[in-house]
């Protein structure tokens, strides 16, 4: 698999980790900000990548008690705490069908009406549904071929299709004076990120960024970042 791109030290470590991950053949439970968060095998984990851990913390802060959409909810942790938090509208889909059956365990599990629903960036989005906040944390990695599997896709976006799409169809759903909130670092191509909001007519602003760990295989530095788009007509 080719994966290698301007940002391709930090590939290998990467790769290294989603291997690890894959191999998961039971569910286990990991302890995220003092709450018990289920993690079935093929989805998405902050055992593996635990500065995911990092937007569980930030992201809910910054959305208080607005209305809220989170694309890529993966084990559902961030909209956890977002709706812990006050928001009392949520909604959040995912791609892959296991993470759809991992949120809705979550939300379960701490008796929270969320909705989860299945499908690629907005599909599952109704076209009349709108929201003050809309959160993804995207796969960071520009990938030169297409991954090979669902949990790859979780890292790994073909040539930032799925990031075109989110940044076309977010307008849609916006409420005016809404944002997208998006989860980043500089593992990724910022600067193509930029481009892509600037030709979907977004400016942005920096709000947070951390240092990281290194990540298995890769000593170089890692910092999470969160951005925030508005469209340049508000």
């Amino acid at each position: 698999m080719k994966y290698m791109t301007a940002k391709h030290r930090f590939v290998p470590g990467a790769l290294v980790l989603f291997e690890r991950m894959a191999k998961d053949r039971t569910s286990y439970c990991l302890d995220i900000l003092g709450k018990n968060i289920p993690v079935l095998p093929g989805v998405f984990s902050a055992k593996y990548f635990p500065d995911a851990m990092w937007f569980a913390k930030t992201i809910p802060p910054m959305v208080g008690n607005r209305s809220f959409l989170e694309i890529g909810t993966g084990t559902g942790m961030v909209a956890l705490f977002v709706g812990q938090r006050g928001s009392k509208k949520i909604v959040t889909t995912d791609i892959n069908p296991r993470a759809i059956r991992n949120a809705r365990k979550t939300f379960d599990l701490y008796s929270l009406r969320i909705p989860v629903r299945v499908g690629n960036v907005f599909e599952p989005i109704r076209a009349t549904e709108k929201f003050d906040v809309i959160f993804w944390n995207h796969p960071f990695h520009y990938a030169t071929t297409e991954p090979k599997s669902m949990l790859l896709r979780a890292g790994f976006d073909y040539e930032y299709k799925d990031l075109r799409l989110f940044f076309e169809g977010a307008r849609k759903h916006l409420n005016p004076k809404g944002e997208i909130l998006l989860g980043t670092g500089n593992m990724a191509r910022i600067n193509e990120i930029k481009r892509i909001a600037r030709e979907n007519n977004y400016r942005w602003t920096l709000l947070k960024k951390s240092t990281i760990p290194p990540q298995a295989g890769c000593r170089a530095p890692r910092e999470n970042r969160i951005y925030s788009f508005k469209s340049r007509s508000v």
